[in-house]
């Protein structure tokens, strides 16, 4: 995590603390200290507030001067999470510059429900000169040399004819047989359980200790749960946020699917991982563990319940 990044997180943790009702902190941080002309990076924009509704962020128009010398290239993710009564919702920006000396960033704005606004602190981005220090001023434009013509076009020529004369003989002393294809074994499928118990037993053998890893280890674990709801269950659970998930486990076609606790422990599971992947939160060492254990046991008490309800349809086929 880049000098930055670690002050904004610090800033936000502090804000949450002092959070009144109704007040509202805007942050913003990029994820690197310096950069190149033309590299890529991400700007994080940070709300939080003590509304309920979901804030406007600055739209992601690459032509758009509200960025300042950014050039916004698309959004990379964009959450929101509930934390202590107050709510931090974040979008992560791809961005590049193009600027020579420094990069600004104009103070970013964000409204929240009610019409209020908040606005972020400008920042400047030092841009790396891609000239070497002490190097030699651009030369002109030399004369054109001139070159002999080598050798080796006539020889791959001379190759290919040889190669085109012998495949025409032997085609034509070719007999004609009938061509068969060989139709190729169908890959074993695997289902929704056993590919999100692979990918969670796999995290079993993980330990995550710098905070790109940490990340990585979440959002494979939030990926591999939300697959297995998506693949059993015929949720959209990889488009969803967490809670538009938990709350579809209540709708009539789907309740009867899962146990009564389920709900909870995904609310408990994804959400940190959330606050993982878009606060930057770095839980405790212990703690990669038990969610891997959390998610492993949701995803067989789901798969249980799911097998008793086919067993039973069939049972009464048999009867009828």
């Amino acid at each position: 995590m880049t000098r930055a990044a670690k002050r904004s997180t610090l800033l936000l943790a502090l804000a949450l603390a002092a959070l009144p009702s109704r007040a509202q902190r805007v942050e913003a941080h990029l994820s690197v200290d310096s950069a190149a002309i033309g590299e890529r990076f991400s700007l994080t924009v940070y709300a939080l507030h003590a509304t309920t509704g979901e804030p406007s962020f600055p739209a992601a128009v690459a032509t758009d001067s509200t960025f300042g010398d950014l050039e916004v290239l698309g959004i990379r993710s964009a959450g929101s999470r509930m934390i202590d009564g107050a709510r931090l919702d974040s979008v992560v920006y791809d961005v590049t510059s193009f600027a020579l000396d420094s990069a600004h960033v104009p103070p970013l704005a964000v409204t929240f429900e009610g019409g209020a606004a908040a606005t972020a602190e400008e920042l400047m981005l030092p841009m790396k000169s891609l000239v070497e220090p002490g190097a030699a001023a651009v030369r002109d434009i030399t004369g054109l040399e001139e070159f002999g013509i080598p050798p080796w076009p006539y020889v791959l020529l001379g190759l290919a004819g040889i190669l085109a004369a012998t495949l025409l003989v032997y085609f034509l002393r070719r007999k004609k047989q009938p061509l068969v294809l060989e139709a190729e074994p169908e890959p074993p499928r695997v289902s929704p359980y056993e590919e999100a118990l692979e990918r969670l037993r796999r995290l079993e053998d993980a330990r995550p200790a710098m905070p790109p890893e940490v990340k990585h280890y979440y959002v494979e674990l939030s990926a591999a749960l939300r697959a297995y709801f998506e693949g059993a269950l015929g949720l959209p659970a990889l488009e969803q946020t967490t809670r538009e998930l938990v709350r579809d486990f209540d709708r009539a076609t789907v309740r009867h699917l899962v146990p009564g606790s389920i709900a909870s422990r995904t609310e408990n599971t994804l959400g940190l991982a959330d606050l993982v992947k878009f606060a930057d939160f770095l839980p405790p060492t212990a703690d990669h563990a038990r969610a891997v254990d959390a998610a492993i046991t949701i995803v067989e008490q789901v798969q249980a319940k799911l097998n008793q309800i086919a067993r039973e349809r069939q049972r009464l086929q048999t009867v009828s």
